[in-house]
């Protein structure tokens, strides 16, 4: 009997213990309906939203109402993953500020001259959210050059070219290829940029980068 018993124990051993039972899985849906963006300015309850209480240019070329200007200012806070206080002074914030220049360059200047392989509209959260958190300092603070060269690579040259339809390089914007005595890093607020492609009567007016 006492061989028997032995004999079984090693036996159980040896296949492992029975499986736990499973517990029943959670039903997903197959497919959820995304809600459509709301238009900010749409009237709710028939009241039309309040009008723009200036005339903006850059980030903010495009914004129809108030409403729209405060949506577009979050999401070029929430891509830059920064408060308002990154470009505004939170007591006047109207009053220019060098992180608003650079902005509104980027935005009447760089973007117009870009395209985006993958199609749709240039936003600032295609550069500045390239590690999913969003990053002001995209090159880097201090700036690195190995960081620089590396994302200017893998996010820039291969997401973009030119809005004409011309590859991008090194030398589109930076005058010469890296490691040439031609190469100009500081691209920022100057025209070392791709031409701008012809106006047609028929194009549609580029959205600004927000």
């Amino acid at each position: 009997m006492l061989a028997r018993q032995l004999c079984l124990a090693a036996a159980l051993v040896a296949c492992g213990s029975p499986p736990l039972p499973r517990e029943p899985a959670e039903s997903t849906p197959s497919h959820v309906e995304a809600s459509p963006a709301r238009d900010p300015c749409e009237a709710v309850d028939g009241k039309p939203p309040a009008p723009i209480t200036r005339d903006y240019s850059g980030v903010l070329k495009g914004a129809r109402c108030q409403p729209e200007v405060l949506a577009i200012m979050n999401g070029v806070a929430k891509a830059l993953g920064t408060g308002c206080n990154h470009c505004h002074d939170e007591l006047d914030y109207a009053a220019p500020s060098e992180n608003k220049r650079v902005a509104n360059w980027m935005a009447s200047e760089l973007l117009p001259r870009l395209s985006k392989r993958s199609g749709g509209a240039i936003t600032c959260a295609d550069c500045h959210a390239d590690d999913g958190k969003g990053k002001a300092k995209i090159l880097g603070a201090p700036r690195s050059r190995t960081r620089a060269v590396e994302w200017m690579t893998a996010s820039l040259v291969e997401r973009f070219a030119a809005a004409g339809g011309a590859p991008l390089y090194c030398k589109t914007c930076h005058v010469g290829q890296l490691g040439t005595p031609a190469f100009q890093g500081h691209v920022i607020l100057t025209d070392h940029l791709p031409p701008r492609p012809p106006a047609s009567p028929d194009a549609i007016p580029h959205a600004d980068g927000g």
